[in-house]
């Protein structure tokens, strides 16, 4: 028996601690699609700076922003772009599909709370693509 001032027997605090991989999310495919969707994030944030760097840019005055636009167009610069994009698309696409279970309890179902992001999604495409052209 313990007394107040004395520690717990080893046997009594030992805990067993399970040993995890640091690939345990290589297991499943669907663990593995979770992980390239968290990994996104972290190209949604770069596409972020990049975009408040283009708005700095442009605050900055026309030769600034031209500078930027010509180092912008670069093989390695557009090749981040590319991949950035595709990452930002495929997080957008996992977050439409999530949407619709998280979002669709109320008056909407879940398929029609994804319908309704992908038409949104559309409509402001079409919309930016008529503001610029």
């Amino acid at each position: 028996m313990n007394t107040p001032n004395t520690s717990p027997s080893p046997e009594v605090t030992r805990t067993y601690r399970r040993l995890i991989p640091n690939t345990w999310w290589l297991k499943q495919r669907s663990t593995i699609l979770f992980m390239i969707r968290e990994w996104s994030s972290v190209f949604v944030a770069l596409y972020a700076i990049c975009l408040l760097g283009q708005l700095w840019a442009l605050s900055e005055g026309p030769e600034r922003y031209n500078a930027l636009l010509a180092k912008s167009l670069s093989g390695g610069s557009l090749l981040l772009h590319l991949v950035m994009g595709a990452f930002v698309l495929y997080h957008m696409v996992t977050w439409f599909k999530i949407s619709g279970r998280i979002f669709g309890s109320g008056p909407l179902s879940p398929g029609a709370v994804t319908a309704v992001n992908y038409v949104v999604w559309i409509a402001a495409s079409i919309g930016v693509f008529y503001w610029i052209f």
